[in-house]
């Protein structure tokens, strides 16, 4: 600003001082009615220089008296007040087309003009949707919400990073405590909480997440079921009756949860408990919770004598079933009985010919040591 004014100032004295020094000074003359005024150059910018600084202060000092009056106060705070809720208006409108950057600079100038917290959350929002956590956060201390500066802190610092939920845990299970029904609050915890698989932390937010609806209804069931099935995978690592516990130590109402007991049977199969997984299994079938299609999909089929004797109960009704022909081949795979895998699973490929069936196929031509035809089935599930 000083070096502006000094180059203003350095100019000025150029346009002056340049005539002089030159010898020519030039002249103006002015000439109004039968009154003519001759004078030079110079003394016609100092006189223009003069005038505009008089009749600045005679306007300001004028608008000083208007001010002071009721009427002037008036007026000129209903012209601020007017600016002020057309900014205010600009920003909403801003926030509906979803042109945050036009939001931020209409709330800002509303701002200006009156000084009012709405304003300043409406600014602090639009930057943080623009990505400007910082400044997001200094419009909040402008705010009259103080007493949530610490839940928007925590919520901005874990949209900007998830990781770092390690470092703020502490702060953040007080704030959960404080604010156990903060919807953004809930939903920025359970997604830094997922990032560093804090899977028993996200446990205990599922029921109030579930209140808010925070997710839609296929995205909650994943989480439940992600949620319990790593929670069941840390228990079974410790012995192998800690999973039956843990799972008995549920409460009925979570037992019959078709999402935890999906996760259940997950884990079963992860540890080879092949008689738990095929009763848990067939149970879920019997009871409309699971299907065949399902277990295949998710490699979740045991060769166990209760799903064996389902499947072979659907294929007396359905003998050209290609997922039940496809099921029977996967459990003759798992208890080595290729013969049997190679007639389902071919009569499976040519009814509704995939990836998946022709690669079990392939594998059991392999083990036949029909080396030929599986890779001839490989080929065929790399171009389906």
């Amino acid at each position: 600003m000083k070096t502006a004014l000094v180059v203003i100032v350095l100019f000025i004295a150029g346009l002056l001082l340049g005539p002089l020094w030159s010898g020519n000074t030039g002249y103006v003359l002015i000439s109004v009615g039968s009154y003519t005024v001759e004078t030079s150059v110079v003394a016609a910018l100092i006189l223009l220089v003069i005038a505009v600084v008089i009749l600045r202060a005679v306007f300001a000092f004028i608008g000083r008296l208007i001010r002071g009056t009721k009427w002037g106060v008036r007026w000129f705070g209903n012209r601020r007040q007017q600016k002020a809720e057309t900014a205010f208006h600009d920003a909403l409108v801003g926030l509906n087309h979803g042109d945050y950057a036009g939001t931020s600079r209409a709330a800002n100038r509303a701002w200006q003009l009156r000084k009012q917290p709405n304003d300043a959350l409406l600014a602090a929002y639009a930057a943080q949707q623009t990505g400007d956590v910082k400044q997001a956060r200094e419009w909040l201390t402008h705010t009259d919400q103080t007493t949530e500066l610490a839940v928007a802190e925590m919520i901005y610092a874990l949209r900007e990073n998830p990781e770092s939920i390690d470092s703020r845990l502490t702060q953040l299970r007080a704030l959960l405590k404080d604010y156990p029904r903060h919807p953004e609050l809930l939903r920025q915890a359970i997604v830094g909480l997922r990032h560093k698989h804090r899977y028993r932390d996200i446990a205990g937010l599922l029921p109030a997440a579930e209140q808010q609806h925070l997710f839609n209804a296929t995205e909650f069931v994943q989480l439940i079921e992600e949620t319990y099935f790593h929670m069941m995978l840390e228990a079974g690592r410790s012995s192998a009756s800690a999973l039956q516990d843990y799972w008995q130590a549920l409460t009925r109402d979570q037992r019959r949860n078709k999402a935890i007991r999906r996760a259940y049977l997950r884990a079963l199969k992860t540890f080879n408990a092949t008689a738990a997984a095929d009763k848990v299994a067939a149970r879920a079938l019997k009871r409309g919770e699971l299907d065949i299609a399902y277990l295949i999909e998710k490699d979740l089929l045991v060769a166990g004598p209760e799903l064996r004797d389902i499947v072979q109960d659907g294929l007396k009704k359905k003998p050209d079933d290609a997922v039940l022909l496809q099921a029977i081949g996967q459990m003759a795979l798992q208890t080595k009985d290729y013969a049997l895998a190679q007639r389902a699973l071919r009569r499976a490929a040519d009814l509704a010919p995939s990836q998946q069936v022709l690669f079990d196929l392939a594998e059991t031509y392999d083990a036949l040591g029909d080396t030929a035809n599986a890779l001839k089935c490989y080929r065929e599930g790399l171009r389906v």
